[in-house]
């Protein structure tokens, strides 16, 4: 069976796409919870920006009722330095950093599609479709360009390509760099509105001094702090957690060993408790065989004469097996069935006649019903034999007083 090579490949270049979306979604999201004092887009927008009008030199963003420009032509190169330093301190800017702003008549300003493959190179492939796509060779220009949106499903992209020619951009920044401005990007005047930073022309290498040596040991300690905390948020739970279970292990085992015991006690409870009502259970399980004797002479007819009654043991139940005579069986399986004792009531065997005329011969049996078994009762509450008082001891007989005989008085005779 033929296969398709292509299919490998669409897969794996939809899922590259996928992930790639995924990245670049990503990274907008962190770039915008970076704060802007320390993101190199928020830097780049807090630097003046600068353009030349003539001779003049007209600083942007200043209020309209403050001066905001040099004419250079009035001004020595001394003077005109001097005048740009005081023009960008008044925009807080002491390093004399800047940026160049080229009007739109000095910028040639594009939309382009593309297939969406090309996004992961887009600077070269316009780079190589520059004469293309504008009348300027890539070796004359600068440009840069800003993705405006993707169509997944057509597989495109529409960019927005901005380009300037290499002299015109050249010679104002030269002229900038003589009056003392470190050129830090080219922008542009009304920009169109656009996701993403704004565009810069001007190469990175062809940028002035940027950050001081003090800005980039704060940024690196900021980036290694970053690090330090990112470690910290990921390792020092886990660390805490180990440290909280390893100190729990003592506890744990005590506890595990309290239990055994605990579970030791209660099963040698239970099996003592089994065999102390191992003879209660036999005794109360069924009921003694004078009460089957008067539960079925109690419920017989007076008409009916037992000549057998029989109580067979049969596993855990009794079976009862009684014979004699009686007017009519039917009528004296129905009174049977009627007992509380009994169960399972059935005839056995052919009734045949009786001895006594009008009577039947018949032989039932039955099964005893289970007996209920007594509430049971807890130790603590059970009653407490009282024994009984010890008899009273028998007073010892007294001792014998030894008569003392008293002697008569003696006659006397009267004179």
């Amino acid at each position: 069976m033929a296969t398709n090579p292509d299919i490998p490949t669409r897969s794996t270049a939809a899922a590259t796409q996928r992930l790639a979306a995924f990245w670049r979604w990503w990274t907008q999201e962190l770039a915008q919870l970076v704060p802007e004092a320390i993101s190199p887009q928020g830097r780049l927008a807090r630097l003046p920006l600068l353009t030349f009008e003539g001779d003049v030199l007209l600083l942007l963003g200043l209020p309209p009722a403050e001066s905001a420009s040099v004419d250079l032509a009035a001004l020595d190169l001394v003077e005109a330095r001097a005048a740009v330093r005081a023009l960008l301190e008044r925009a807080g800017e002491t390093r004399g950093r800047a940026r160049l702003a080229l009007g739109r008549d000095e910028i040639l300003v594009r939309r382009v599609t593309l297939p969406l493959a090309t996004e992961e190179n887009l600077a070269q492939v316009l780079g190589f479709e520059m004469d293309r796509l504008t009348p300027f060779n890539s070796e004359d220009v600068y440009h840069d360009q800003r993705i405006l949106s993707r169509d997944p499903g057509a597989g495109t992209l529409l960019a927005l390509l901005a380009i300037a020619r290499r002299d015109v951009m050249d010679a104002q920044v030269e002229r900038l760099r003589a009056l003392g401005v470190s050129v830090q990007g080219v922008s542009i005047l009304e920009e169109p509105a656009h996701p993403g930073a704004p565009l810069d022309l001007l190469p990175a290498q062809h940028r002035g001094e940027g950050e001081s040596r003090t800005e980039r040991m704060v940024r690196r300690a900021l980036v290694a702090a970053s690090a330090v905390l990112l470690v910290a948020v990921l390792f020092v739970p886990i660390w805490q957690k180990r440290e909280t279970a390893i100190s729990l292990n003592p506890v744990v085992a005590k506890a595990r060993q309290d239990a055994e015991a605990t579970d030791a006690v209660a099963r040698e409870l239970e099996r003592q408790v089994g065999e102390y009502n191992f003879l209660l259970a036999k005794k109360y399980g069924a009921y003694p065989a004078l009460a089957y004797v008067e539960e079925v002479t109690r419920m017989l007819p007076d008409h009916t004469w037992v000549q057998e009654l029989q109580i067979k043991n049969t596993g855990k139940t009794r079976e009862l097996q009684i014979q004699g005579e009686t007017n009519s069986s039917a009528k004296l399986l129905e009174t049977l069935a009627q007992s509380r004792l009994l169960q399972d009531v059935n005839s056995r065997g052919t009734v045949t006649r009786g001895s006594v005329p009008g009577s039947e011969r018949f032989m039932l049996t039955a099964t005893t019903a289970p007996r209920a078994q007594p509430e049971s009762v807890a130790l603590a509450e059970a009653p407490v034999p009282v024994a009984p008082a010890p008899a009273a001891a028998k007073p010892a007989p007294a001792a014998p007083v030894p008569a003392t005989v008293t002697p008569a008085p003696s006659a006397t005779k009267k004179p």
